[in-house]
């Protein structure tokens, strides 16, 4: 009986976990995630019981979660500094992709630019006071130490004075008040950062790592439940976290501008890390070179062990180059299928790695036999090399094939290869199956796959063998014009990672990412290098050729049923093609007129429903009938594609951007007021100015407004382009607003 006590006593307590999450309550959805969390039940489905605490206005967050248990907090993009500064802090999950946060000048007129904010104290929360998105943006401008930073957590903005802001919550206020602002937003500088950032301290996650998983998981449903059901969300947190007195409307306006910001994933980027320790290491003169993931937590590593091998092992990664489109070099790089893998793989998982180039395929397989690395990303097991390494599960699969000549019927079975010459790379895993099932064949060894397509379109060779991909890439890249894809073998290859056998503590964790990669990403990685190459590689008659050849080729050697399956497929990307078509346009490859009318009368819409910000600039190209007569039509072309192409450089990925007409085009900019369009229109007038494009020097005229109350498609339009014909008119490379 008394070990039933005891027993009880246990699980009960173990099924009350207390936890403290220390909040700033002056944002009220922005937290919405956790209080669903609460209040749905799901972190006691975990078995916690979570105090959501209201930070006050004197408490150190950080100081508060490195000093006190099962305390966990919420920052931003400065966690990465604090890290960098010895705080032994984890970040745990990401919430938003991108920060909220703003500088506004209230109330001070005589504020135009950002360099006139030297004048001025800036009043910034103990995040934003760090913030690298707000510091870069500063920096852009002049040296950070010359500005003045006043750190207060909590802050009057009905006052004169400069602050920081988040978007979706005091910029509210302030249009209501209707107080004079000026916006200034990192955004708009090239500074573009996470948002909230779940975080603990690392003693939380290395004693209770099964506590921090619970808070991460109940709180990434809360996130994803509050923002599919607003309304019920905005209705709890009035009748019970409404500290600050916010109106259902303030509310619904700061769900509309989050909910284009929270994740989709939940998960941090390296890429973007990396670039945040870059900005402080510059800001600062700092010289910080160590490995910034031993503080952030992977869901994929499950143990201390796992968690420890990371931090102490920087992978030594192999391979050749010759082998396209799996491992090839573009630009420099090493790039390819297996490499785009490769690179989702250590991005989830935060491996630190460094990838050696070698010419063969033999000395990659030595290279990992005798330990001098550590993995290579694109081969699969072979009885020989299961002696010296293991293998990931399989991450991508493809047909072993046949490449002939073009004169060579279709090869219906492997029998049509007796007697005869095939080529095959040298310890390619190609030539090991044939080896193994087809050991009467005759193999001419050849050091790549370029080499043996050599061999057959010099009739030096019957025919070579290779992964399907592999000989359509090279038969296109290298215009071997008389060889084809005649058959395939009944062999598939089964893309995997091979590890060096001591390392097999990878394997499992390489696995999980394996097993959770999306389908559409896996596309994406396929079609950037086989379809577009293939496409590349032929002329339209060639495709065709190739098309009906191949659609022959299913036929025969896997029915009806195949060949419909590839029918539709090819239909629907046709479909695909025709609908990207219809709102294209043709030779910039951005919105056409008819696809910005569409967006105009949906962010119109949007912004009337919602009371949120929308700006349109109207711009074209000064004296450009000059330049198409002085160059010509060719250079005219040039000139519209490169300036495309350095707008879009230097917008945000939530602009809408298209050709209107002839040398005329719009961006239109949702969430974005008057004040923060005018500086992007400057910004892009000034960039084009100091640019050669297509060889010479042009410049543009701007027009830029703002929506207002009453406005149509027709209304709006109209009114940016009368304001980009008083620029016109009055001397060009201009921007006039109103």
């Amino acid at each position: 009986m008394k070990k039933l006590i005891i027993l009880f006593l246990i699980i009960f307590v173990y099924a009350n976990e207390k936890v403290n999450i220390q909040l700033n309550w002056k944002y009220q959805f922005e937290f919405a995630g956790f209080i669903m969390a609460k209040e749905k039940g799901f972190y006691k489905e975990e078995g916690l019981n979570v105090n959501l605490l209201e930070l006050s206005k004197n408490i150190d967050v950080i100081k508060k979660i490195l000093n006190t248990p099962a305390t966990y907090g919420v920052g931003d993009s400065s966690l990465v500094m604090e890290i960098m500064e010895g705080k032994n802090i984890e970040l745990l999950m990401l919430i938003f992709d991108e920060s909220p946060y703003v500088l506004v000048a209230v109330n001070l007129p005589n504020i135009k630019t950002l360099k006139d904010i030297l004048k001025y104290n800036i009043v910034l929360d103990q995040f934003a006071y760090k913030n690298p998105a707000i510091l870069g943006m500063l920096s852009s401008v002049d040296d950070v130490k010359k500005f003045n930073f006043k750190k207060e957590n909590y802050f009057n903005i009905d006052k004169k004075g400069v602050f920081s802001i988040y978007i979706s919550n005091e910029l509210y206020k302030i249009k209501q008040l209707k107080i004079p602002y000026k916006i200034f937003n990192p955004k708009d500088y090239g500074f573009d950062f996470y948002g909230d950032i779940l975080f603990t301290s690392k003693k939380e996650l290395e004693n209770h790592i099964d506590r921090a998983l619970k808070v991460i998981n109940a709180t990434k449903k809360g996130y994803i439940y509050a923002f599919k059901h607003p309304d019920e969300t905005i209705k709890i947190i009035k009748s019970k976290y409404n500290t600050q007195n916010f109106s259902i409307d303030k509310l619904k306006y700061e769900a509309k501008i989050l909910k284009k910001m929270l994740s989709k994933t939940f998960l941090f980027d390296n890429e973007k890390i990396e670039q945040i320790v870059t900005v402080y290491n510059i800001l600062f003169k700092l010289n910080y070179h160590k490995n910034i993931f031993n503080n952030i937590y992977s869901p994929y590593i499950l143990t201390k062990k796992e968690q420890q091998f990371i931090n102490t092992h920087i992978l030594k990664c192999i391979t050749t180059v010759s082998w396209a489109p799996f491992n090839t070099m573009k630009n420099g790089k090493i790039s390819g299928i297996a490499v785009d893998y490769w690179k989702y793989i250590k991005n989830k998982l935060h491996f630190k790695s460094e990838c050696i180039q070698v010419k063969e395929w033999p000395k990659v397989l030595n290279a990992i036999k005798t330990k001098q690395a550590d993995l290579t990303i694109s081969t699969t097991n072979t009885s020989d090399r299961g002696k010296y390494a293991v293998f990931t599960k399989t991450y991508a699969s493809f047909p072993i094939a046949i490449a002939t000549r073009n004169d060579v019927g279709f090869i219906a079975n492997m029998k049509s290869l007796y007697g005869k010459k095939i080529a095959v790379g040298k310890n390619y895993s190609a030539e090991k199956f044939l080896k193994k099932y087809y050991p009467n064949l005759e193999l001419i060894e050849t050091k790549n796959t370029k080499e043996a397509l050599k061999l057959v379109s010099e009739n030096r060779a019957y025919a070579a063998v290779d992964i399907l991909p592999v000989l359509a890439y090279n038969i296109s890249k290298y215009s071997f014009a008389n060889l084809k894809i005649a058959g395939k073998t009944p062999l598939k290859f089964n893309m995997k990672i091979m590890i060096r056998k001591d390392y097999k503590i990878l394997v499992p964790l390489i696995n999980k990412i394996i097993d959770n990669m999306p389908e559409s990403k896996k596309e994406e990685i396929y079609n950037k290098w086989i379809a577009v190459n293939i496409q590349k590689g032929y002329s339209k008659r060639k495709i065709n050729q190739f098309i009906f050849i191949g659609a022959g080729f299913l036929f025969l050697i896997g029915g009806w049923g195949i060949y419909a399956y590839f029918n539709i497929k090819k239909r629907k990307k046709l479909e695909k093609q025709l609908r990207e078509l219809s709102m294209k346009d043709g030779l910039t490859k951005i919105y056409n007129r008819r696809k910005i009318d569409e967006i105009l009368a949906k962010e119109i819409e949007v912004a009337k429903r919602y009371n949120t910000d929308l700006s349109l600039i109207f711009f074209d190209i000064d004296h450009f009938k000059i330049v198409n007569d002085t160059y010509g039509h060719k250079i005219g072309d040039k000139v519209l594609i490169e300036l495309t192409q350095l707008i879009k450089d230097n917008i945000r990925k939530s602009d809408f951007f298209g050709r209107w007409g002839g040398e005329e085009f719009m961006i239109v900019c949702p969430y974005t007021d008057l004040n923060s369009a005018v500086l992007l229109a400057e910004k892009l007038r000034k960039i084009i100015e100091d640019n050669e494009i297509g060889g010479i020097n042009i410049t543009c005229s701007f027009g830029v407004t703002e929506v207002i109350k009453d406005d149509t498609v027709e209304t709006f339009t109209s009114r940016v382009d009368k304001l980009l014909y008083v620029s016109k008119e009055s001397g060009r490379n201009k921007v006039t607003f109103d």
